[in-house]
């Protein structure tokens, strides 16, 4: 059943929108698709819990896609803490020196 939008103070965006769904993992199906439970919302509201379905070639596409984006143009709170400390080994991995040589400011 579909909810109202909240009453927040921040804008709403119009139009609609898919959230995946966090108390629920993807997973792959019998016929092997990857499915993702989502959240569908238009301008706010809530209009169903469905599921993105994709081809495995699909999925890692997106996952490509995804970590791109994430690797490209964003900055964990975590390399920021330890930019000088720190090196990135992969996505979710980082080398963090002796506490001794930390240079926070």
């Amino acid at each position: 059943m579909p909810t109202e939008p909240k009453k927040d103070r921040q804008k709403v965006p119009l139009g609609w929108r898919m959230d995946p769904i966090p108390s629920r993992p993807a997973y792959r199906d019998d016929d092997g698709n990857i499915r993702i439970p989502v959240w569908l919302t238009k301008s706010g509201r809530h209009m169903a819990d469905t599921e993105m379905v994709l081809l495995p070639s699909e999925a890692a596409l997106l996952a490509d896609h995804l970590a791109k984006a994430m690797r490209d143009n964003a900055r964990s709170m975590l390399h920021e803490f330890f930019r000088e400390s720190a090196t990135a080994l992969g996505p979710g991995a980082v080398y963090v020196s002796k506490p001794d040589q930390y240079r926070l400011h």
